[in-house]
């Protein structure tokens, strides 16, 4: 009988072997990239890149405090990325921030469907919301109070700012319903004949239209030509020039992919 010491010890060494293997290492954890600021970037444009974003292994973290408290969030390193629905301030740019403008967006001054109005001029828009008109007769319509609707006066929201801003030429809101959202709002002024809203076209819903405003309706073809008086930029901000994460979540944004991503979610696209 041949020895059996050889087979055995061969054996003994296959089973060594496939012990002591090598295991599969685990993936690598997402990494993180986290973004507050204006809620209508948040809600339309964010949630089209997060799918991209997390095939390459990125997890976006996303607040909506508002573009404002937003923004100082991001100076004070609690986040890495702020998000905003208006042009920076000069105390803002003075702070040397890295921006990035992906998109442009009209403010639409929404109206019931019942509401005979069809256009303002600017500084009819701007009597409504200061408080100047307070009747739709005054402006060309009913006889039928005017009931504005805003976001909250304090909470530093880009579409409060912005409108306020190009609307208002910076004067303050007279005394308003204040909602939480603009989307709030629209809401309010599907339902109530006498209301008047400002906030993003992509917001749009059944039951309320946009007036024309100067004689120009906020559409792409105004936007894009920049004639629509109401027309903001959208930017994302950083505190420096992005690197890692970041940098591929700014890249996206101006790439044909994203640039396509901000049409589809109801914006004009930057480039």
């Amino acid at each position: 009988m041949r020895p059996l010491v050889p087979v055995v010890a061969a054996a003994f060494l296959v089973a060594l072997s496939a012990c002591q293997e090598t295991p599969t290492p685990a993936p690598a954890p997402p990494r993180q990239v986290s973004y507050d600021g204006a809620t209508t970037i948040a809600r339309r444009y964010l949630p089209l890149l997060a799918p991209i974003l997390e095939r390459r292994g990125i997890v976006l973290q996303i607040r909506t405090s508002g573009g404002g408290r937003g923004l100082e969030a991001m100076f004070a390193g609690q986040v890495e990325v702020a998000g905003l629905g208006r042009a920076l301030t000069a105390t803002e740019r003075e702070r040397r921030p890295y921006t990035a403008i992906f998109g442009h967006d009209a403010l639409g001054v929404w109206v019931s469907e019942a509401n005979g109005v069809k256009g303002l001029t600017r500084a009819q828009v701007k009597a409504l919301f200061t408080g100047a008109a307070t009747n739709w007769k005054q402006v060309g319509g009913a006889d039928r109070a005017v009931v504005t609707c805003t976001e909250r006066h304090d909470s530093k929201r880009s579409t409060l700012e912005s409108f306020q801003a190009l609307a208002l030429e910076g004067a303050a809101y007279a005394p308003s319903r204040q909602l939480e959202d603009a989307a709030d709002c629209l809401a309010l002024v599907a339902a109530e004949p006498g209301g008047v809203a400002a906030a993003s076209t992509a917001y749009a819903i059944p039951g309320v239209r946009p007036l024309a405003i100067d004689g120009l309706y906020p559409d792409g073809a105004s936007v894009r030509a920049s004639t629509y008086p109401l027309t903001r930029p959208l930017l994302l901000v950083a505190r420096q020039p992005p690197t890692g994460a970041v940098k591929e979540l700014f890249d996206l944004a101006l790439s044909a992919e994203g640039q396509a991503l901000v049409e589809r979610a109801g914006f004009v696209a930057a480039r």
